[in-house]
């Protein structure tokens, strides 16, 4: 089974033109972190990571964007560490005790957005009480469990979504800036556990990482006179870790923001629906109970282009007393990862 320890070796296989179009976006580096075990300590270390010497000399991988910035290091040892746990938190009793909430009812007990609402078959939208950006709004799920839906579920999700997105804009032209994310349970930043997804529409100029995503794009392709989205999904098919299907193009991403990120270029909200949907299928069989998607769009008045990006990542066990992020990530800029983007690669290709 591939393993994101052996990336340097993939690339060094490579056709010499694969090779330097990986080496133009992306840089590896490899290290090993050396420590000694005390004896009373070997036979605990050996029960949790399987031997002394796998700890005492752990292989680091570091992979870094030479466009974006972005960082990450890998050590499969992290996600065996030991974590202090809430053994008691029972999440689908969680959610039941739940049914009722507001969100449960959405026509009566959330506020309404100016244009009014949009209704759908399995959801309604509502408008933030409490917003993130003065045009803010709610798709709210008729299904009140977040980590139950189907693919219906889904595409009528993203279609009230993007009804939403145009008729905010009709109203409102100079906010032509949309972002769609959905935060599924706490772990994820979701305040409320009925499932739901947010929408903004921003003036002035896009959200600062879709901004930052367009200039690094528009640098990439004077100074290489190539397309940045096109090249990255080369690259990461070069090492086996991306693939197309129905014309969206999947891939797990190499320098990840949290664990087992995945990454869906489309042509349209429409097209990547059942993308989404399939990727988070294996999210879910792989135990995944807390994500985060953030779908990148471009303005709506089309002032510049980008195809229709969607990021989603795994927050972790809801019953972990850790949060998934530090200084690393807050300050640093480098995201530590335990997920090997090889396994879920292969965990997630198997649902299309």
């Amino acid at each position: 089974m591939n393993s994101i320890l052996s990336l340097s070796k993939y690339v060094m296989n490579l056709s010499k033109k694969d090779k330097d179009l990986f080496s133009r976006i992306y840089t590896v580096t490899e290290d090993v972190g050396a420590l000694k075990i005390p004896k009373e300590m070997k036979e605990w270390v050996i029960s949790r990571f399987g031997s002394v010497r796998a700890v005492e000399n752990q292989k680091i991988v570091r992979v870094d964007n030479n466009v974006t910035c972005e960082s990450a290091l890998f050590n499969e040892l992290r996600a065996m560490r030991p974590i202090e746990a809430n053994k008691n938190e029972n999440t689908q009793k969680f959610i039941k005790e739940k049914i009722g909430g507001d969100f449960c009812n959405p026509n009566t007990r959330t506020a309404e957005d100016t244009f009014g609402r949009v209704k759908g078959s399995r959801s309604v939208t509502g408008s933030n009480i409490a917003k993130y950006d003065a045009l803010h709004g709610l798709v709210i799920f008729k299904e009140h469990n977040p980590l139950k839906f189907s693919l219906s579920d889904v595409k009528d999700y993203l279609k009230i979504a993007e009804k939403w997105i145009k008729k905010g804009y009709k109203k409102y032209p100079e906010r032509k800036y949309p972002y769609i994310m959905w935060n599924c349970l706490w772990k994820a930043a979701a305040s409320i556990a009925h499932g739901h997804m947010q929408i903004v529409l921003a003036k002035n100029r896009h959200y600062g990482g879709i901004e930052s995503l367009r200039r690094f794009a528009e640098g990439y392709s004077k100074v290489f006179k190539s397309d940045y989205h096109d090249d990255i999904y080369r690259v990461h098919k070069s090492v086996g870790l991306a693939f197309e299907k129905k014309n969206n193009r999947v891939l797990t991403y190499l320098t990840p923001v949290k664990e087992k990120e995945m990454i869906i270029i489309s042509k349209s909200i429409k097209n990547c629906s059942e993308a989404i949907y399939r990727a988070l299928k294996a999210y879910l069989e792989m135990g995944v109970e807390s994500f985060n998607i953030g779908i990148y769009l471009q303005p709506l008045d089309n002032s510049w282009n980008m195809p229709v990006i969607a990021r989603l990542v795994d927050r972790g066990s809801l019953s972990n007393n850790t949060v998934d992020i530090g200084g690393m990530e807050i300050f640093a800029g480098s995201n530590v990862i335990a997920s090997d983007p090889y396994k879920v690669f292969d965990r997630v290709k198997e649902e299309f």
